[in-house]
Parts: structure tokens; sequence; C-alpha cells
């Protein structure tokens, strides 16, 4: 690897108090157990109400409870509408005003149910066979769209009698079964009657994206102002790595025609027309190729073509967006430096953003009275909501949820810049121990996050590092985490640099931000520890096969083996390997990146201590490839454990697993740090 001089930029921003009290306790994995999850705010049709979940672990059921709650928005009137209902989400104001739907299951299957806004018994709305997926409310508050899966085309006596062969096209290694597309139905609420609207082998979007932080990947459909036309997110086919191959489509309720709007032939995703309106919103990549920032484009399905209004913002915008009123902007996410940023775009001139003091958002809705709500953390702060009567307002919180939590002692997080040996610029979170002492030298970890297109960012415990930033700071560990190129929160050049680089560069980013911090004297370099998920993994992977400093390793869902990430895995990543690598596997012009550019190719040089983690069901990183990693390491006799996790898909859904999978990522790396308790080495 070329080796150069760089700069080190050394700005630090500070972002919380060192601790919360001289006496306050540092923080536990289980004290996690009664953290309260807040999503999903939505304004009530007048603007005075706000509706919002809380999710909380129930340990005994091994599931998350959550419960439908409604507040004013002067804080007054909270209350639970609705508890114990397995699976509930989406909630979503009637019109009127009068009613919230929301999702949930009481038998094997989703459907949607109604409650009264003042309180009462939930009522079942749909009856759909094979369950429903999303939905929205008609601007009339008369009927109601909904997305349910096709019949499978194998019949009963097809299954029992093993006559159920069927065709893989882009399907994950773990597929038993012919995929079915999703489609859109229309239920008129007072009849209870619904009618198919779309048809054929193209479906709704219903898996995660390839490319983009688009938070999940389900595309509920939006209905135009006046009731005449409904938007949703085409993908090509059933098949589960096929969510490029998507475009916005509109169809006509009455008569069930269609046309296709973006004029872009993938990566068009979640359509939303405006309030009041026929202007509709969607999100492209910016370029070059999708390998880059996610922008907001606009556009009329019977006017002008679509054109980019955030490319001036240079962020990677996510999903999480919504309409101003009237049409006159989007509040929209994005990660932005080492926190996240709410923006305000207008149809025309340069987007801004909003002044949330020290709050990361984490989801955002809008009022018909030009209010905003937003779901927000910091590092140190757990996550509540808040109220911005305008877009330049100052937050208001209208929930303490989680005020427990200031209770506990709080390490310092700070914003830190350096450039690589090739003069790409980087930026990471550092998080000093707790009782950290200037002079003295700690363990380090680095934790290097996945994606690649997202961030390591100043939240209290979501994502992929969860709670071991503060647990390893409460152990007198240094944290580092770099957002190395590929990351979305400095740019489109800084996301796009990962395209045909998808190790050397990275590793030089982080290697270069270690050699950083050790100038700066607070490393103890015999003791360095690297752990990562998926691209994370992958990065772990890498560095522990390039250099062999490190104390001790965590490769979590850890992608190992481009070949097998193109063949077996599902969530779009066959075209993220494809798109990102230049071509596939088979291409001569791409072929050899896929071996050259895979951690399996230097295993045989790994020599750190490694423990991998892998669920059982993963199909985005499948398990197959940390097996190709652990034997790699154990029939050499390097020091390595493998914990499946049953049933997981790409991390732990259960609360259970979640806390067995920080604790073993906890105890592993301070087996071989060894735990300091802020008492650091001279």
């Amino acid at each position: 690897m070329k080796r150069v001089a760089f700069i080190c930029l050394p700005a630090l921003l500070a972002l919380a108090p060192l601790t919360a009290g001289a006496s306050a306790p540092p923080i536990h994995l289980k004290d996690y157990r009664a953290l309260v999850n807040i999503r999903s705010p939505r304004f009530s049709p007048g603007g005075h109400r706000v509706a919002f979940l809380t999710v909380r672990s129930d340990f005994v059921h091994d599931r998350y409870e959550a419960a439908l709650r409604v507040t004013g928005t002067d804080g007054s009137g909270a209350r639970a509408l609705v508890r114990g209902m397995r699976d509930l989400h989406m909630p979503r104001w009637s019109p009127d005003g009068r009613t919230l739907a929301f999702l949930a299951k009481v038998g094997r299957k989703g459907q949607i149910y109604l409650v009264p806004a003042t309180g009462g018994t939930p009522t079942q709305l749909t009856d759909a066979a094979n369950g429903v997926e999303q939905f929205a409310w008609s601007p009339d508050g008369q009927a109601v769209a909904y997305v349910t899966p096709d019949d499978s085309p194998l019949s009963a006596k097809d299954r029992r009698t093993h006559h159920d062969l069927f065709a893989f096209h882009d399907d994950d290694y773990l597929t038993t079964r012919p995929p079915v597309p999703s489609h859109i139905w229309v239920l008129t609420v007072k009849t209870g009657r619904a009618r198919q609207l779309t048809f054929g082998p193209a479906s709704v979007l219903e898996t995660a994206p390839p490319i983009g932080p688009l938070g999940g990947g389900l595309s509920s459909p939006s209905w135009s102002a006046d009731g005449r036309l409904i938007a949703y997110t085409q993908q090509a086919d059933a098949d589960d790595s096929d969510s490029d191959r998507t475009r916005v489509a509109v169809v006509d309720v009455a008569t069930g025609k269609e046309h296709l709007m973006g004029g872009h032939l993938s990566y068009e995703y979640m359509p939303r027309f405006a309030p009041g309106g026929d202007v509709l919103a969607y999100l492209y990549p910016h370029g070059p190729g999708p390998l880059s920032d996610m922008d907001l484009f606009i556009g009329a399905p019977d006017g002008a073509p679509p054109h980019d209004i955030s490319a001036g913002l240079d962020r990677n915008l996510s999903a999480d967006f919504a309409w101003l009123p009237d049409g006159e902007g989007v509040a929209a996410l994005a990660d932005d430096h080492i926190g996240s940023t709410l923006y305000v775009q207008p149809p025309q001139g340069r987007g801004h953003a909003l002044n949330l003091g020290d709050l990361n958002p984490l989801d955002v809705a809008t009022s018909s009275r030009g209010a905003l709500a937003v779901v927000a953390d910091t590092p140190t702060q757990a996550p509540e909501l808040y109220l911005l009567r305008t877009p330049e307002s100052r937050p208001m919180a209208l929930t303490s949820i989680n005020r427990d939590f200031d209770a506990y002692a709080r390490a310092r997080s700070a914003e830190v810049k350096w450039r690589a040996p090739d003069g790409q610029a980087n930026d990471g979170i550092l998080t000093y121990p707790i009782g950290y002492r200037a002079g003295r030298r700690y363990p380090l970890v680095v934790f290097s996050h996945g994606g690649p297109e997202a961030s390591s960012l100043g939240h209290f415990d979501v994502y992929e590092v969860g709670p071991l930033r503060a647990l390893f700071a409460a152990q007198g560990f240094l944290v580092f985490e770099p957002n190395y190129r590929g990351s979305d929160n400095l740019g489109n050049a800084h996301e796009h640099a990962i395209f045909r680089d998808p190790g050397n560069g990275p590793d030089s980013d982080v290697i270069s931000g270690i050699r950083m911090l050790e100038r700066r004297g607070i490393v103890d370099t015999s003791r360095i520890a690297a752990v990562g998920h998926s691209y994370g993994g992958y990065m772990t992977a890498w560095l522990i096969s390039h250099q062999h400093f490190w104390r001790c390793a965590v490769v979590a869902d850890g992608v190992i083996d481009w070949t097998a990430e193109y063949e077996l895995s599902g969530s779009g990543n066959l075209a993220w390997t494809r798109d990102s690598l230049g071509g596939s596997p088979w291409d001569p012009k791409s072929a050899a990146l896929y071996r050259t550019g895979s951690p399996i190719t230097y295993a045989g040089k790994i020599t750190t201590p490694t423990l991998i983690l892998s669920g059982t069901d993963d199909v985005t990183v499948p398990l197959t490839e940390s097996l190709a990693l652990y034997h790699a390491l154990a029939s050499r006799n390097v020091p390595v454990k493998f914990l499946g996790i049953p049933g997981a898909h790409h991390s732990p859904q259960d609360p259970v697993h979640r806390e067995l999978y920080f604790r073993a990522i906890d105890r592993w790396v301070a087996s071989y740090l060894g735990s300091s308790k802020g008492a650091g080495t001279s």
C-alpha cells in the first residue's frame, strides 16, 4: 500500500460533559433493558395532537412490545390508546382526525386496525389472506390503499404432494418457495369491500434497497391530493436481490391504468405526493452511478419531467422525509459529520439545516400548521419526542420517558478529523473513558460501521454500535469510530470514493486515523482491538489480514468474500457488489477485484484472536462467509470463536439475543484488552 505524508486536522468538538456527576454510576448492559424507543410520530390533521409509538423490551416473552400513544402539542393529554398487540406499527390518522389506523397481528398475518382517537377497543378493518404490509388513507377518508402479497402459485395440494419445484432468479440462498409480488388493493371503509388495483409480475418494493440508508424497503402508497392517483415504488419483479430495479409508478385509482414517472431505469425510491397538489417527490442517486448520495427529485405525473432539487445540499438524504404545508418544501434527514441533521429543502433554491442544538434527529413528521415533530437523542441522552412549532424555532420536549438514564455517568465524545495518505479527508467519533486523565495511555477499540453508505453517529443506542460505546468507555477504553471513505456523512465525493476500492482506501483511512490518535499520546499501542458489523465486519477482517498489531478482533455478520456475496445474498447485495466493484465476478473488467478485494484471499495471514458472530438466517451477508473465515483461522490454530445466533437475520431481532450479542462482543474485547476501569496506563 502506498504511504506518503498526511496532514492531521486535530479538531475536537465536545458533545457532552465528561460525567453526569462525581458519584454517578457507570451504565451496564442490563441497564439498557429499561430503554424505551420512540418511533413513527404523526400529527393529527389539525396539528394539535401527535400520535407516536413507544417500544419496550419484554425479556420474559423475548419480544418487543409497542404501545400507541397520543399527546397534545402543548404536552397535555398524554395517554396510551393501544397496548399489548403484537407487531404494532405504522400509526396513521384518518383525515377527519377521529380515528387512528395501525398495523398489528392478532393471528399469523398483520392487518389494519382502527381505534377511536379518544380511546376504545381496536377493531379490525382488513382481512387480507396474506396480510397487510403497508397502507395509506385516501384524502377523503372513505378508502384505504394497502399492500398485500399475491397468493402463491403453488397450491396446498402441490405442497402436500411435493409438486413444488420452482425457478430461482435473483434470490438468496435460503429461499424455499417461489417469490410472489405484492400489489395495491383499495378498500372502501364503509362497506369493507376491497378490490385489487395493481397486477402483474412487477411488485411493490418490499425489501431493502442495495444503496443508501433508506430506512427499510417498504414503499407505502401515496395518494394525490384529489384522490385520483396513487404513487409507489415499483420493483421489476418479486426477487429479493432485484431491489435496484425500481421505478416510480403512478396508478389511476378509478381505471387501474399505470405509467412510470421518473424516467430512470432503476434506483428510484419512496415517492410522496405533496399536500394540496399533484407534485411528487422521490429519491434517486446523485451520481456518478448509484454509489452516491441519494438526492430529492420532484415532478408532476402529468407535467414537466422530474428534476433534482437537493443537489446543492451535498448530503445523502434518507427515506425519512416529509412535505411541509402547501408543498412549500420538504423536511429531510441526512447524516452530517458525526451527527444527523434535519434539513429543509424548498422546491427551488438551496436547502438549509435546522438548528436542533446537540440533538440528533431519528425521525420527523410535519403538520398542516407548519410544525415538526422530531424523535431525537444525543450520545448521552436517550431519545425523546420534541416539537418545533415552526422549522426555525427551538425544540421543545414533549416526553421525558427516558429521563432515568440521565443519572448515569457520561463519557465525553468528540469529532476528530484527519487526512489519509492520499489526501482523503475523514472524520470520526472519539469517545474518552469514564474518568479519563490527560497524560495517560488507554486501550483503544476501533469500531467500523457497516453500510458502507452509512456513518458512525452520536446517537444513544441505535444502529450497529448499540450500547458498546458506553460499555467500553465505562471499562476504561478509548473508542474510535472512523467514517472511512464510502461513508455518507461528508458529501458525495467522500461516499463515491469507495467505488472499485473496497479495501485499500478505507484501510488507509482507518490506519491513518489510528496513527493520528497515537501521536496524541493517549493510546496504549499494545492494546488495540478491531470491531465491526456488516461492512464494518468486512473492514475488520481486512484490517487484521493486512496489519498485525491488533490485540483482538470481532467480525459480526461480516462480508468476507465478494463472489459469495454476489451469488448468495439477498437484500439487493447482488446489485451492490456489481455497481460498487464495477461489474460481476464473471466480467473480465471486474473479476480480479472480487478476489483482491475480498478478505478471504488474505485470511491465511491473520494472526489476531477473533470472535465471529452471524445470524443463521442472514440473507444479507450469508453465514457461509463467516464459516469460511472461521475455518481459515481454526485450521491454523489462530484463537477463534464462532457464535451463531439462531433465527437472526442481519442482526438480532429479539431483546434476549440482542443483549447476548453485545455481551459476547464486550466480554471478548475486555478479556484481551483487560478492563482498566478508567485507571489507564502510564
